[in-house]
């Protein structure tokens, strides 16, 4: 079968050959035989391939979605107000007036001071008054001690009856007479009817005044009066003796009491003005502040937000977005119940949900998101 006639060394070599690739062939396929993934039929690697394409297509998937941050926040009971703005007015505003014509010889307060209810203001001239008042008394005892003797002598039947009754007009003529007179020696001193602040005085000493010409302006501002509009929704709402929260310039915060509802609307904005009275017993909050007052209407449960997560849907609503637990957006319309410095006061969203405190403007309601890791950076009020 072999050439006998080749070399020895040559026929060594190819017999060698020969046995080698025999064994590589029968090790080739007894390998094959144990391998698995030869032993696969052609579905078993398309479902491992789809298996692999689906893990792979679900890990992008998930990678893909946005990402925002989100908590829970506590709600917490507070009361519900109504924020209105207003300005601060005098309780009253009193004209004082001369009730004689002199001259004033006296100032005794000056324009802006406090005055007391009886504190004299101005002091005018009085003439000869004293001495008509002292002639006056003199001609009141004569009166009545000729009143007297007709009366004794009435008893004894001396005197006619019809001479009683001049005598007791002399008496009474004369009383009036007295009482008049010492009626414009008090009015020398013009005195304040209440306590208040001096905010004008009409005359200057030296000059001479007629009765009944105005002389001062007094502010009461005890209590401060601040008046606010509310709509004609609202009024039903209010009652006298209702709470409010009034905001003053420099942050300055007072409490009030509703004192007043009118009953007739305005005929141009058709909104009733209402009056809220400010203790303000050293009177140094003046008349004429612009301030923001926080009626109470009852209690309400309500989140602390900062105004940054505030959103607004399709209308322009303002609402808050959250994340439910499938990590689809959800929103809800909200309600601004109270207003601070730096935070809102928000009501008519779900208790214990996650709120979108980061990435709220780049998704939409219903959109699935990633919700990282829990974000304390924009809590209430900051």
């Amino acid at each position: 079968m072999f050439n006998t006639n080749l070399p020895g060394k040559s026929w060594l070599a190819a017999v060698s050959t020969a046995i080698i690739l025999g064994v590589y062939l029968l090790t080739a396929d007894i390998t094959n035989i144990n391998d698995p993934n030869k032993n696969q039929t052609p579905t078993d690697s398309s479902q491992a391939s789809t298996a692999e394409a689906s893990i792979t297509e679900a890990s992008i998937t998930e990678d893909s979605l946005p990402t925002v941050n989100a908590r829970p926040f506590n709600q917490e009971l507070i009361p519900r107000t109504l924020a209105l703005y207003g300005r601060t007015g005098p309780d009253r505003i009193i004209t004082v007036s001369s009730e004689l014509a002199a001259r004033i010889v006296g100032v005794k307060a000056e324009r802006g001071a406090m005055v007391r209810a009886g504190e004299t203001l101005i002091t005018l001239r009085e003439g000869n008054l004293r001495a008509e008042l002292k002639s006056a008394r003199a001609q009141v005892k004569k009166a009545r001690l000729d009143l007297d003797s007709a009366l004794a002598l009435q008893k004894k039947n001396l005197i006619a009856d019809n001479q009683l009754p001049q005598l007791e007009l002399a008496v009474a003529e004369a009383e009036s007479r007295l009482q008049r007179l010492q009626i414009d020696l008090d009015n020398t001193r013009i005195e304040a009817p209440v306590t208040g602040i001096l905010h004008h005085r009409m005359v200057e000493l030296g000059d001479f005044i007629d009765r009944g010409n105005p002389v001062a302006e007094i502010l009461d501002l005890d209590p401060l009066i601040v008046s606010v509009d509310v709509t004609q929704e609202l009024i039903e709402s209010l009652i006298a003796g209702d709470k409010a929260e009034i905001r003053l310039l420099g942050k300055r915060s007072a409490t009030a009491t509703v004192r007043y509802i009118s009953r007739k609307a305005n005929d141009a904005t058709r909104t009733f003005n209402v009056e809220l009275a400010i203790a303000n017993p050293d009177m140094k909050l003046p008349a004429g502040l612009s301030v923001e007052a926080d009626l109470v209407m009852g209690q309400v449960r309500a989140v602390e937000l900062s105004p940054a997560l505030l959103s607004l849907d399709e209308s322009g609503v303002p609402g808050i977005k959250w994340v439910d637990r499938n990590n689809i957006v959800q929103f809800t319309p909200a309600e601004i119940v109270k207003t601070g410095s730096n935070s809102l006061w928000l009501s008519g969203i779900p208790a214990n949900v996650r709120i979108i405190t980061r990435g709220q403007g780049f998704v939409k309601e219903g959109s699935r998101v990633k919700v990282a890791a829990s974000d304390a950076t924009l809590v209430a009020g900051e």
